[in-house]
């Protein structure tokens, strides 16, 4: 599975297939939406055809019909094959079955006859479309299908109204404010007052209130009879109406009742009762607005004119509480007889017609088995699609998630180059759809396929990219906003860390901000004093500044004095403000503090040093009385093996002790500087040779093979050629201690231009678990057993030396790998010369 999921091979077929499983499930559901949204695969081609072309009849049909509005009567469109003729309302007498549509005159403008004046029109493919054009209130359109169909229309129409094709009436509803709700004291009806005129309420529900019930009467208007018809009442509170017993009610209530359902009534009858007109509370008016009783306003019919009065329906109020009036308008209709080609005419293909016909052939080319060929290329889509998620970012042989450029760069710039990738395409198929749906349907189709399968690619690349980011973890931090985000997290944690500073700061731009606000807005109406108050304030601020810039600077200055190690420069804080002062106190507690710190140290160094060589002078004297007395008895003849045997043991130990006091006293002089140096100019290559050749003997005798590599030319280096000596001595010896017998020594001399460097390797026989830098303090050996000679003070007494000498020694340690490089300025031909 690792293999095929990192197989290049695998992942280029499953990216074959992706790209032709979305082609094809494009293609294949375009075919299934169109059969099973325009009913294709239940009519037969011939039908198919004759309702997808009439439906582009209808469309060429509004065109006509645009171009006749504009006044630009239409002559010919038959570059798209679109046969038509426009027929007038006003012009047709009698019945529309007696239409001659053979005749030219029958048409207001047509193009029937442009080709050939003797062409007979066929009735059989006539489809009829109804316009009615408005005088200032705009158009509508109708669809009549058929001219049979249009004909049954016609006559059913003709037989309950004359004239159907004349012009006739049509309505609009138009929206009035009622700004007044209107009660009538003569008449006991209820107004709508819109534009002067007065509508009676058609609906009213009044609620009566006793002290036995609460009930809600509903009327509705009557426009013959002027009077309120009652249709219920029924309990406010949900408590069903127990009796309609007429003597149990008050007088109210008697009124309001009437004789039961369908009674009439007007509201000046309750005039004589305790619920006249003041006490009627709350009334719901047509169902839609309540108000109070005292919002109404009192009118006399009798004073106004009757014209004023609305007396018929054609009116309702809306749920915004606008009175909506029907008004009469005239209008005109027209007729637009257009015919269907036939399909195998030449050039459809660049017309509607050839849209259509496009669909209708793959439609019907693949049938019902589209669907089948959909969900299978739907399904390797999908599988292809598993597949290179699986694989994204693996490689054959490689553990690891393998990422590329793109996977690297931040998430942003990736999303950016793959929406270009896709506005790009969508570039394309804009302008191809508006040129080629007029050119050739079946070219824009395959071209916006292609444009599918290059915009699926790209999504693919895109989301694939994704699922990689996503292996790798963590991907939202390979982002433009993620790391805004992290520097702003930042910048907070910053500000809370040192929040005991920076909320001085705020303090002090907060204060500036009030009063400046403050001075703004009381001088808002005065420029001078604005701009007055503004300059003061950058004034002072500036000054603010200029002050923090000089402190700083002294700041900076006292550090630089303490890192050039003037340990005795002292800042003065008297005039520097708050945290400033702190940290200059800080400077200059730091450069007391490192100046004790120095003196103790040199102290310290005095001390080692006068007590090395102190204890060194007082333990010379004796042991020199020592070893002349040794020397001594070797002289006289000891007749006593065992008094021979401890008298070399005398000679051995005090002459390893004369030598440790020799290396003591160096090593105090080396590291104090004490010991004299006189540079010369050495050719280290000939140095080199006779030093090191001196101790090929003994490291042959504990089988070490020493092998020395030099350039050929001269090398020449500046230092003191004894102090030289001593630190090749030491290191050779060592190598002669410590080294594995029975392997390689290797000397190299290398010259860089810029340095040159000599550098000895070998390889230890004891564990090095110590790093170079310990191994250069004095009394540290490299066999912690101690077993060897030595005493752990030539590689301290030899780094001493290069210091002096103004070299360097560095000691690497690499396992059992002891190397140690000595290094020298490269000495220039001019400087030879003048040498």
């Amino acid at each position: 599975m690792n293999k095929i999921r990192g197989s290049i091979i695998a992942k280029v077929i499953a990216w074959f297939l992706f790209l032709a499983g979305v082609q094809n499930s494009v293609l294949f559901g375009i075919c299934t939406v169109l059969g099973m949204g325009y009913g294709y695969y239940g009519m037969d081609a011939g039908e198919a055809w004759r309702d997808a072309a009439s439906n582009v009849n209808a469309l060429y049909s509004l065109e006509v019909y645009d171009q006749m509005e504009n006044n630009n009567i239409p002559q010919s469109m038959a570059e798209n094959h679109f046969r038509y003729g426009i027929i007038s309302g006003d012009s047709i007498k009698g019945n529309f079955s007696d239409l001659d549509f053979n005749s030219e005159k029958t048409y207001v403008a047509t193009n029937f006859f442009i080709e050939d004046d003797s062409r007979n029109i066929s009735m059989d493919q006539l489809y009829v479309y109804g316009f009615t054009d408005f005088d200032d209130y705009g158009s509508q359109s109708s669809w009549y299908g058929s001219l049979p169909e249009f004909r049954d229309v016609i006559n059913r129409e003709a037989a309950k109204q004359e004239s159907t094709l004349n012009a006739e009436e049509s309505v609009k509803w138009y929206g009035h404010c009622a700004d007044r709700i209107c009660y009538d004291n003569d008449r006991g009806v209820i107004y709508y007052r819109a534009d002067l005129k007065y509508y009676p309420v058609q609906n009213v529900t009044l609620i009566y209130e006793n002290e036995q019930h609460r009930y809600e009467y509903n009327y509705s208007f009557d426009f013959d009879e002027k009077a309120y018809r009652f249709n219920y009442r029924r309990p406010v509170d949900g408590e069903p109406d127990e009796t309609d017993d007429i003597q149990s009610m008050d007088a109210a209530e008697k009124i309001l009742y009437g004789d039961g359902f369908g009674s009439m009534f007007t509201f000046d009858e309750l005039d004589a009762t305790v619920f006249n007109h003041t006490a009627w509370g709350e009334i719901l008016l047509d169902n839609i607005r309540s108000i109070d009783s005292s919002e109404l306003t009192l009118i006399s019919s009798s004073n106004l004119s009757p014209a004023s009065f609305v007396n018929e329906e054609g009116y309702y109020l809306d749920e915004n509480y606008t009175l909506m009036v029907m008004e009469n308008i005239d209008a005109k209709k027209y007729w637009i007889v257009s015919m269907i080609p036939d399909r195998n005419t030449k050039g459809l293909d660049t017309t509607r017609y050839g849209q259509a016909n496009w669909i209708i052939n793959e439609v019907y080319r693949y049938g019902t088995n589209a669907i089948i060929f959909m969900i299978i290329a739907l399904c390797i889509t999908f599988g292809s699609l598993i597949f290179l998620v699986v694989g994204a970012g693996h490689r054959r042989n490689k553990e690891e998630i393998v990422t590329t450029v793109f996977d690297r760069m931040p998430f942003e710039a990736w999303t950016a180059i793959a929406a270009i990738g896709e506005g790009i395409v969508l570039m394309i198929v804009a302008p191809s759809i508006e040129y080629l749906s007029k050119q050739n349907f079946g070219i824009l189709m395959n071209v916006l396929l292609t444009c599918v399968v290059i915009g699926g690619g790209i999504a693919l690349w895109y989301f694939l990219g994704f699922c990689v980011r996503v292996k790798c973890g963590k991907w939202w931090r390979n982002s433009i906003c993620y790391r805004i985000f992290n520097r702003i997290r930042g910048g907070f944690r910053i500000v809370l860390q040192n929040i005991n500073i920076f909320w001085k700061m705020f303090l002090i731009i907060g204060v500036l901000s009030i009063f400046e606000y403050m001075g703004l807005v009381n001088a808002r109406s005065d420029l001078d004093h604005v701009i007055g108050f503004w300059l003061l304030e950058k004034v002072i601020i500036c000054f603010v500044l200029i002050k923090l810039l000089l402190q700083l600077r002294d700041l900076q200055e006292g550090s630089r004095h303490l890192a050039e190690g003037d340990l005795q420069y002292h800042i003065y804080t008297d005039k520097m403000w708050w945290e400033c002062r702190k940290h200059a106190e800080n400077l200059n507690k730091i450069g007391e503090g490192m100046s004790r710190a120095v003196d103790e140290r040199m102290k310290s160094e005095r001390f080692k040093t006068e007590l090395i060589t102190n204890v060194s002078h007082d333990i010379k004297t004796p042991l020199t009385s020592i070893i002349n007395y040794v020397d001594l008895l070797g002289k006289e003849e000891l007749h006593n093996d065992k008094a021979a045997e401890y008298l070399e043991v005398l000679d051995r130990q005090s002459s390893k002790l004369k030598k440790l006091i020799e290396d003591l006293v160096e090593a105090s002089k080396a590291s104090t500087g004490s010991l004299p140096v006189s540079s010369e100019r050495i050719e280290a290559g000939v140095f080199l040779t006779q030093t090191v050749g001196e101790f090929e003997e003994k490291l042959s005798l504990v089988g070490l093979e020493l092998i020395v590599n030099k350039p050929l030319e001269p090398v020449y280096i500046m230092a003191d050629g004894r102090h030289l000596w001593r630190v090749v001595d030491n290191l050779m010896n060592n190598i002669c201690k410590y080294a594995q017998p029975d392997s390689r020594v290797y000397v190299n001399l290398d010259s860089t231009g810029e340095c040159v460097t000599i550098t000895f390797r070998n390889m230890s026989k004891y564990p090095l678990n110590i790093s170079g830098e310990e191994l250069m303090e004095r009394f540290v050996r490299g066999d912690q057993s101690r077993n060897t000679e030595g005493h752990g003070l030539g590689l301290s007494i030899a780094k001493s030396l290069m210091d002096l000498m103004k070299g360097e020694l560095e000691i690497i340690v690499d396992g059992d790998l002891f190397k140690v490089v000595l290094r020298f300025a490269y000495l220039k031909e001019t400087e030879r010369e003048e040498i």
